[in-house]
């Protein structure tokens, strides 16, 4: 899926030798700041432990849960019958599909007038299926995107926890792939001379199948052992670490809310949302969590009690983050000042790119990825 803080590359380039190296002497691995889930995957399905991970937004637990609290795979033929193909239909036989897709048909070659008639339609019309259609529907997906997302979520399967999350998950991932935006959902695209062929990509794209695909790729996903996974902040998790946890820190590195660059899936994973504003179509601040960690002036503190917490209970970390100064105020160079009063360091460095969250070549100067050196650190308590 679209994610800015991704550590997929990192695990083939340093960080999943050095997972694989320190893990053995440990009885259990903790993600503090889980995001998109990719290390809690490559813990879960490669080692014989379990997976604790914890993040502040449900989109990023959800993802994370529908595979590390799974062991076995699922059989999405059943899944696909009772839960897509149903949404489908009753999409389809809604009076607001035939509008939406009345709207998309007469306007195929005229997208600035498209993206008008669309926002118009969503924005105008009540929809009493889900919170899709009205926030986001001519924005960051087509009309009959955002109507194929509400009917997904209400048709959710309810009994089982596990395929509950398993397709929520894979709803959310579906729509990282359609939303019409560039990588996150901080801005969508607008139907302007250099963006509107993308956002007409985006919009060409089919949720239905999208979710098949998704649904198919997690389900064959599990975990060795069962774990566990909490939406919460890193600091309520302290009391249940000890001394033979391996924990793995990867913490903000934006000095804006990661919530404002994925509301959009936040949205989808708490099924609900309020009244939104703004080009970005934000809920309200109260729906966005906040973490103290993209604050410039508290993410050193904040960082720093987190640390020392950990160190009392003599767990071991491995540390990730880019080496230069970030823009909530952290750098390679203030994180390990703060840590080394606690903790032995073994630092290696790992090249790689990072997302600028939204630099467009051209308007600002910034390209969209920029080269990046990754400080990878082991830390041993003293």
């Amino acid at each position: 899926m679209k994610y800015m803080g991704s550590k997929r590359y990192m695990l083939n380039n340093g960080l999943g030798m050095l997972i694989k190296k320190r893990i053995i002497d440990y009885n259990r691995f903790v993600d503090l700041f889980c995001g998109a889930g990719y290390v809690s995957y490559f813990v879960a399905e490669n080692f014989s432990l379990p997976v604790l991970a914890s993040d502040l937004q449900v989109y990023a637990t959800t993802l994370t849960g529908a595979v590390i609290e799974r062991t076995s795979v699922v059989n999405t033929d059943k899944l696909e019958s009772v839960w897509i193909n149903i949404a489908e239909g009753a999409l389809k036989k809604s009076e607001l599909y035939k509008r939406a897709k009345l709207v998309e048909s007469r306007n195929v070659n005229k997208i600035e007038i498209l993206v008008k008639k669309s926002r118009l339609l969503c924005g105008s019309t009540k929809s009493n299926i889900g919170p899709i259609w009205k926030a986001y529907g001519g924005h960051y997906f087509s009309p009959t995107q955002a109507l194929a997302i509400d009917y997904l979520i209400k048709n959710i399967p309810s009994k089982s926890k596990v395929e509950r999350t398993l397709c929520l998950a894979a709803l959310v991932d579906a729509a990282s792939k359609c939303v019409a935006s560039p990588g996150h959902t901080a801005q969508p695209f607008q139907p302007t001379h250099g963006a509107k062929k993308f956002l007409y990509q985006s919009w060409q794209l089919d949720l239905f199948q999208e979710t098949k695909e998704a649904l198919k790729k997690l389900s064959q996903l599990k975990a060795q052992r069962r774990g566990r996974v909490v939406t919460c902040a890193a600091e309520d998790l302290i009391g249940q670490l000890s001394s033979r946890d391996l924990i793995f820190i990867d913490p903000p590195y934006s000095g804006v809310q990661y919530s404002r660059f994925y509301h959009v899936l936040e949205t989808i994973a708490r099924k609900q949302c309020g009244l939104v504003e703004g080009v970005g179509r934000y809920p309200s601040l109260v729906e966005r969590p906040q973490s103290a960690y993209s604050n410039k002036s508290t993410s050193g503190e904040v960082l720093k009690n987190l640390m020392e917490k950990i160190a009392r209970k003599k767990a071991s970390v491995i540390f990730t983050f880019p080496n230069k100064e970030c823009s909530n105020g952290l750098s390679g160079k203030t994180i390990k000042e703060i840590v080394k009063t606690w903790f032995h360091i073994e630092e290696e460095c790992i090249h790689g790119y990072f997302s600028t969250l939204g630099g467009n070549n051209k308007k600002d100067n910034r390209p969209y990825r920029q080269k990046s050196e990754e400080l990878l650190l082991f830390l041993k308590p003293r």
